[in-house]
C-alpha cells in the first residue's frame, strides 16, 4: 500500500516537472515555425513584386554597383554610361530602361561626362533615372536632371525622374517615391540600403503611373 502511494507521489512530481517543459517546448516550436512561415511568406510576396517588374520588360541598370534585390530580379551592372558601356543594342527589345544611381553610402562619383550622358539618356532616350542618396542631389538639380519639388525636404534619399509617353516631365521624391518603406512586404533582415532598394523595386512594380 505504502509502495503504491509512494509511486503515485513520484509520478505526480514527475508530471509537475515534465508537463510544463513539454508545454514550453510546444509553444516555442509553434512560434518558431510561425516566424519561419512568416519570413517565407514575406520573401514570396517580394518575389511576386519583382516578377511583376520583370513582366514590364524593364532593363534595370545599376551604375557602378552590383544589383541589389531578390534573386529573381532581372538587372545588370554597368561601369560606363557611354554606348559601349551601356550596350543598349543588346537590350533593344526592352520596353523601358531604368538606371539606378545608388549613392546611399556617399561613394558614387559622377564626373561632367556622366552628367551630360545622364541628361541625354533622360531627355533623348527616355530613361527613367533613379537617384538614391543625398550627396549629388544639388549637382543633379543644377544640371536639370532632377527638379527640386515644392515639397522637397532636406534628407530625402530617393528620387525618380522621367518623361512619360506623352513627353510630360515627371519627378517624384521622398515619401512620394520610396523613402517610406510602408509598402515593403519584408519587415526584417535587410540592411538600410537593401530596404530602400527593395522599396524602389516595389514602387516600380506596382505603380503604373511611372510607365504611362
Amino acid at each position: 500500500m505504502k509502495d503504491n502511494v509512494r509511486a503515485r507521489i513520484i509520478m505526480a512530481i514527475a508530471l509537475l516537472v515534465i508537463v510544463p517543459w513539454v508545454i514550453v517546448i510546444m509553444i516555442t516550436s509553434s512560434f518558431g515555425s510561425g516566424k519561419e512561415m512568416n519570413a517565407a511568406s514575406q520573401q514570396k510576396r517580394m518575389a511576386e513584386y519583382v516578377e511583376k517588374l520583370n513582366q514590364r520588360n524593364v532593363d534595370v541598370i545599376f551604375y557602378k554597383k552590383d544589383p541589389i534585390g531578390p534573386d529573381n530580379l532581372k538587372a545588370r551592372r554597368v561601369n560606363a554610361l557611354n554606348d559601349t558601356g551601356l550596350a543598349l543594342n543588346l537590350y533593344a527589345d526592352r520596353a523601358f530602361h531604368v538606371i539606378i544611381l545608388d549613392d546611399l553610402d556617399g561613394s558614387l562619383f559622377l564626373n561632367d561626362q556622366d552628367i551630360q550622358k545622364l541628361k541625354d539618356l533622360l531627355n533623348n532616350k527616355h530613361f527613367r533615372i533613379v537617384y538614391l542618396g543625398t550627396m549629388h542631389y544639388k549637382q543633379l538639380v543644377d544640371n536639370e536632371i532632377l527638379i527640386k519639388n515644392a515639397n522637397h525636404k532636406d534628407g530625402n534619399k530617393t528620387y525618380l525622374t522621367f518623361y512619360s509617353k506623352n513627353n510630360i516631365r515627371s519627378n517624384v521624391e521622398g515619401t512620394a517615391f520610396a523613402d517610406d518603406p510602408m509598402t515593403m512586404p519584408i519587415t526584417s533582415g535587410l540592411t538600410e540600403e537593401q530596404t530602400i532598394v527593395y522599396t524602389v523595386i516595389v514602387e516600380l512594380a506596382h505603380k503604373d503611373l511611372f510607365w504611362n
